[in-house]
């Protein structure tokens, strides 16, 4: 049994509020292990967060089989309680990830929804034995795991707004090359400023090149040869 507290095996970049979430579980008494998987909707995302090498390999085994409690949630976001592995009706419903968890050691699981009003964001899974587990520390694993989907939400939402704001500099900074090369051009081959962006854009297309990575080379290269050398001066 891993101690609370021990470092998470995520072989994918996560968040830490979920790592935290993982393993706080682990301090609640009859839990023997805790993992996540994230999702996009009913779709599983390869993110996945546990305390200890068996629950990441049965989390792994569940995006790998598509099978298990955490994938059930995921789809259907309601809780899973208390869920003996060993049952006939659990056989049937995971008939390999069922056997796998049986045979690292855990005789129940328990997957909680990290539900956020606008998605479902994942499922947390407690491993532990049967009737081990407490309804209150169910229902306290309930409110950890919301809490934790909005914190969840809000990382991904700033992670979005930082995106957005990279591909806006991206391409102010792409378009004032270009407007500096048009520049350059003008004088350069003393051609009206929209003659020499339309050269500039034709020389693009026939290499084809990035019309910003053109536009870098015509601006930082020499200015004796490139895609438009500076012409010889009249003898």
């Amino acid at each position: 049994m891993p101690e609370p507290g021990a470092a998470c095996h995520h072989p994918h970049q996560t968040v830490a509020p979920v790592r935290r979430l993982a393993e706080y579980c682990l301090h609640l008494p009859g839990v023997q292990a805790s993992g996540l998987l994230l999702a996009d909707g009913p779709r599983l995302r390869q993110e996945v967060i546990a305390t200890g090498p068996a629950a990441a390999r049965l989390e792994r085994l569940q995006v790998d089989l598509a099978e298990g409690p955490c994938r059930d949630v995921c789809r259907t976001g309601a809780l899973l309680a208390d869920v003996r592995l060993a049952d006939p009706r659990s056989q049937a419903r995971w008939p390999r990830f069922a056997p796998q968890a049986l045979a690292e050691g855990f005789t129940a699981a328990t997957a909680v929804p990290l539900q956020h009003p606008d998605r479902l964001l994942g499922a947390l899974n407690l491993f532990h034995q049967h009737r081990r587990l407490e309804a209150a520390y169910i229902g306290a694993c309930q409110l950890l795991a919301e809490t934790t989907a909005w914190a969840l939400a809000r990382e991904q939402e700033l992670a979005r707004v930082r995106e957005h704001n990279a591909q806006l500099q991206t391409a102010l900074d792409s378009r004032v090359i270009i407007e500096q090369a048009k520049g350059l051009l003008a004088e350069r081959l003393r051609l009206p400023p929209q003659e020499a962006f339309a050269r500039l854009r034709a020389y693009a297309r026939a290499h084809r090149r990035k019309l910003n990575a053109v536009a870098y080379q015509v601006v930082f290269g020499p200015a004796d040869r490139g895609p438009f050398p500076r012409p010889e001066p009249d003898s």
